[in-house]
């Protein structure tokens, strides 16, 4: 792979057919600009506003390579968008903290070269007491990492693949014999709800069914308390219309799921 002439940045191996090549930094203009017109973008802001004055750091994790993977780029163009909206002067740079064990060296020159309130750090610099200045942003992170980062990070603002359809696969005693404070953070979601408030509607349950439920064997009941967390509860503050405005976008799938929590 060759660089353009004048370029420090190599080519992103895109995931798509395109017409040609374009340099690092012209794919990276284009795709901040999609960014910032988009109503995923506005209505991000729109939430993440209350919090604004407060949000001094980001720390991103599980971005992917940007100069090698499609859904990398886009996901840096978001990340870039974010902290100038939150840089609302010069006086209030933000400070970036990220890292992803599948880094190349142009990715690591491309953070060098971003300032000196961008660093890579395989883990957080900053105290878990911080939290509440630091907006997390992991666009596709494995559960385990995500584990991790609510364990010893105690994070406020999340903005990840949503909580209830990044877990769904497990049900909800393997989810926390598996990963415990997850299964915790699932169980404290406040507005996602089994059944409709104030409804008086009963399902009606055939006698057949009545009977299968009796013989089945009763599910141990899961003891959340035993689990220690920093949170009581975590709110959905925008999952961009249940996802309506993440799709059919140029971005294809750089940010499925993608959602704005609140724990607290």
């Amino acid at each position: 792979m060759t660089e353009a002439p004048g370029s420090e940045f190599e080519y992103v191996r895109r995931t798509r057919g395109s017409k040609g090549r374009e340099t690092f930094e012209g794919q990276l203009l284009k795709h901040r600009e999609t960014v910032r017109s988009s109503e995923m973008f506005k209505n991000l802001k729109k939430h993440l506003e209350p919090h604004r004055k407060d949000i001094s750091r980001v720390r991103c994790l599980a971005i992917g390579s940007f100069h090698e993977e499609f859904a990398a780029l886009y996901q840096l163009g978001l990340l870039l968008e974010t902290c100038d909206y939150l840089a609302s002067s010069e006086d209030k740079p933000i400070r970036v903290s990220i890292y992803d064990p599948v880094f190349t060296k142009s990715d690591q020159e491309f953070i060098k070269n971003a300032g000196s309130n961008w660093s890579i750090d395989e883990e957080t610099p900053w105290e878990s007491s911080e939290a509440q200045s630091v907006l997390y942003f992991l666009p596709h992170a494995p559960l385990d990492l995500s584990e991790r980062v609510m364990t010893l990070d105690r994070p406020y603002l999340w903005l990840a693949n949503h909580i209830v359809k990044h877990t769904d696969r497990y049900t909800k005693l393997q989810l926390f014999d598996k990963y415990p404070v997850l299964s915790k953070l699932l169980n404290s979601v406040t507005d996602v709800k089994e059944s409709v408030p104030g409804s008086d509607f009963q399902p009606f349950v055939s006698r057949k069914n009545r009977r299968r439920n009796k013989m089945r064997v009763q599910e141990r009941v899961i003891d959340y308390t035993s689990v220690p967390a920093h949170f009581s509860k975590c709110s959905i503050l925008t999952d961009f219309g249940n996802g309506k405005m993440l799709a059919d976008q140029p971005w294809v799938n750089s940010f499925s799921d993608l959602t704005l929590h609140i724990i607290e």
